[in-house]
């Protein structure tokens, strides 16, 4: 995917369905390396971040069949230590989880190079911190880091500075294979990372605290393969509600859990949007506009930092009302969309880690997706726009949007995807 053509200004309704999470699927891929068995996942998106944690795998020496069903099974029993290469790790900011689950399975890990995203520095400070408290030794070097543990791991208490998702799901991997009980303090809350706790205690972990910034990691059982369904994507479902808000709606998202979207809801219910949930259904509209608010990002349950962007181009747009802005607390510069916007005319000011917003009349322009989330935040502005636009690097999207072209022209929206 190299440009998304849209053409914007039309009322866009109806419904789609959620894929699985992206940020979930990953580290249970990973993760399953530490099982030493077959795994059976539904749900497996079919985007570029997955695809290419699929060939991380196959590199290793994981067996992977597709299913007619749309299941995934890999095969990890004949899995081998081996450094993976800089062009396969280097793509995806996930293969950092490939630290915890080989030092789990085989004692010791290395890393190349990690990509995904470019929104500032993005330090792997506290995992590392991590496995040296549960007994591994770490050594760094400008082409990547190794990590091992000569004499295994041991179980111990661990203080994360900040609850981080990466640090926490890669620790918890680790600690699958320490003696006796690990302490994550501070841990992260998110979704997806419950999603890998319970992945693995589905294999045989016992692992306690799971949805809360304590988690508990009862380490050295044999772990089994298993089959696993992915939970619903948040990102994705909220990427399609921004849009309902952005152009009038209802747009209805299903296969979703309303529990892990809280704070978006929450916004829009302030700003004026019609919301309505069911048991794993989300509807929202704004056929008379919307007033602007004020959103801050942080650790779930705080505002998701991946739905900042789209918050931010729903602000800009001529029909909301008010001024907004969105304070970005958890990446240092994730607001390189700005640059695109402007553009179209937005009005943006940024002043530090905040973005000031007021509505004003944009039109269609060519402008060039800066990363994921940013690329999902220039859509949803040039479909609340009149006019063409086009948004090249469009790959950045295709990272953790599947099926787009098919799911936004459900809505009616006019849209190539090439």
């Amino acid at each position: 995917m190299n440009k998304i053509v849209l053409s914007g200004g039309r009322r866009l309704s109806g419904e789609v369905e959620v894929g699985g999470s992206k940020n979930a699927a990953l580290p249970v891929l990973f993760g399953g390396i530490v099982t030493r068995g077959v795994c059976v996942f539904s749900g497996l998106p079919r985007v570029s971040d997955v695809l290419q944690a699929l060939e991380i795998l196959k590199h290793l020496g994981a067996r992977i069949r597709f299913h007619a069903s749309g299941e995934v099974r890999v095969d990890y029993r004949h899995m081998q230590y081996a450094e993976t290469p800089a062009h396969l790790t280097a793509p995806i900011r996930a293969s950092t989880y490939l630290l915890g689950a080989m030092l789990a399975r085989f004692g010791r890990a290395s890393l190349a190079a990690s990509g995904g995203c470019d929104f500032g520095a993005r330090p792997i400070d506290q995992h590392l911190l991590g496995f040296e408290r549960l007994g591994a030794t770490v050594a760094s070097a400008p082409d990547g880091v190794t990590v091992e543990a000569s004499n295994g791991l041991c179980g111990a208490e661990i203080t994360l500075a900040m609850p981080s998702v990466g640090a926490t799901a890669n620790l918890m991997l680790a600690a699958t294979a320490a003696t006796g009980e690990t302490v994550i303090r501070n841990a992260a809350a998110e979704p997806h990372v419950a999603a890998l706790a319970d992945f693995l205690t589905l294999c045989g972990a016992h692992i306690t605290g799971v949805g809360t910034h304590t988690v508990h990691v009862f380490g050295g059982a044999r772990l089994d393969g298993a089959t696993y369904t992915v939970i619903p994507d948040m990102i994705e479902a909220g990427t399609y509600l921004c849009l309902g808000m952005a152009c009038g709606g209802p747009v209805a998202v299903k296969n979703v859990c309303p529990d892990h979207l809280g704070a978006l809801l929450d916004a829009f219910r302030e700003m004026g949007g019609r919301v309505v949930c069911d048991r794993d259904r989300i509807s929202v509209s704004a056929d008379r506009g919307y007033a602007c608010t004020h959103v801050e990002t942080g650790p779930f349950p705080a505002f998701p930092t991946d739905l900042h962007p789209q918050m931010a181009a729903l602000f800009a747009l001529e029909h909301a009302t008010g001024e907004g802005s969105v304070r970005e607390t958890v990446f240092s510069d994730r607001f390189r969309y700005v640059q695109e916007l402007a553009h179209m005319g937005a009005q943006i000011t940024l002043s530090g880690d905040r973005a000031c917003i007021v509505p004003h009349r944009l039109r269609g322009a060519k402008m060039r997706s800066p990363d994921l989330r940013g690329g999902a935040a220039l859509m949803i502005a040039a479909l609340g726009t009149r006019g063409r636009s086009e948004i090249a690097n469009a790959a950045t999207v295709g990272r953790g949007y599947e099926h787009l072209e098919q799911k936004l022209r459900a809505l009616g929206a006019h849209v190539s995807v090439f």
